[in-house]
């Protein structure tokens, strides 16, 4: 009993430092819809000096879909296309009715036909059509009212605290650039799948070969190609089986599930919140129940304050 009681104070008591220290450096993240363990991981992490390793600052590689925003950026992408008349329904509908209840090599080849989606169109095309599955600007509705405010706040406290922030999504890097403008990532800081252009601008259908293919291990072979190598990985989030190899090379990682019973297409069938946790739990990955969006997220926030004030 005595053994508790004084675990229980000097758990306190770390928390307290912690989070004096983290008001101190102005990382101040908030603790709504985070587990208290992994909360204080995260304090602990932004807590810890920056150490640019030969003047480059430490990397947190975020995936897109079903991380840093609850929605998908090539459903959203794809749904705006086919309401232009430049991609059809039919074959957009399959394509992500499969890639999404798919998984290993079998979902490599559903990724590869969604490129072909694209075939003909410009990069002005896809960028244009992405601004507007993102949002109108009101941020209601679109692709924009699915972004994660924990996340964004995550993203805020980094990039403030002299991180490199990176997103590393297996959706075409047109289909997220207006949700990395958003959280203030520069283009050039998003990995994302590279279309092939011909000379006459317009898409061949193809990856592009000059990048790897950012799926699954792909993802930490574009981290190499960027030139994130060494301790330099210093946290990496995701959301999916596609996303344990990044998370693997980074020294922290965090696995995203749906919040209570809500179910996450974007995962694949076989890729269901029970088993994204024993994953975690195998690999030392630190749990998150992740918000669907702004209107969870608050609700959340307004039962913490409800509960504290009584």
């Amino acid at each position: 009993k005595r053994y508790m009681i004084l675990h229980d104070i000097m758990y306190m008591l770390r928390f307290a430092i912690l989070a004096a220290v983290c008001a101190a450096h102005g990382s101040c993240l908030s603790r709504v819809s985070w587990s208290p363990a992994t909360w204080q991981h995260l304090y602990a992490l932004l807590a810890r000096p920056v150490v640019a390793d030969h003047g480059r600052a430490p990397v947190a590689a975020f995936d897109a879909d079903g991380t840093l925003w609850s929605g998908d950026a090539f459903g959203a992408l794809g749904a705006e296309l086919v309401r232009r008349g430049l991609v059809d329904r039919e074959a957009c509908e399959r394509v992500e009715v499969e890639y999404g209840r798919s998984q290993g090599e079998e979902r490599r080849k559903w990724l590869l036909e969604s490129l072909a989606l694209f075939r003909g169109l410009s990069a002005e095309d896809l960028v244009d059509a992405g601004e507007e599955a993102w949002g109108r600007g009101d941020g209601a509705t679109g692709l924009g009212a699915t972004l994660r405010p924990e996340m964004s706040d995550l993203v805020n406290r980094l990039r403030s605290g002299g991180w490199r922030v990176l997103i590393v999504t297996a959706s075409p890097a047109e289909a997220v650039l207006r949700g990395a403008q958003e959280l203030g990532i520069p283009e050039g800081d998003v990995l994302g799948v590279r279309l092939e252009f011909d000379p006459a601008g317009r898409a061949t259908g193809l990856p592009a070969p000059s990048m790897p293919l950012t799926w699954c291990e792909g993802k930490a072979a574009a981290l190499d190609a960027y030139g994130v190598v060494g301790g330099r990985l210093c946290l990496a989030v995701g959301n999916s089986m596609d996303d344990v190899p990044m998370l693997r090379r980074a020294q922290a990682g965090i696995l995203c599930v749906p919040r209570g019973s809500t179910e996450d297409r974007w995962t694949g069938e076989a890729e269901g919140a029970q088993r994204l946790a024993r994953v975690a739990a195998e690999e030392g990955f630190w749990l998150h129940e992740a918000t669907q969006g702004r209107e969870e997220y608050l609700r959340l926030a307004a039962e913490a304050e409800a509960s504290c004030e009584s």
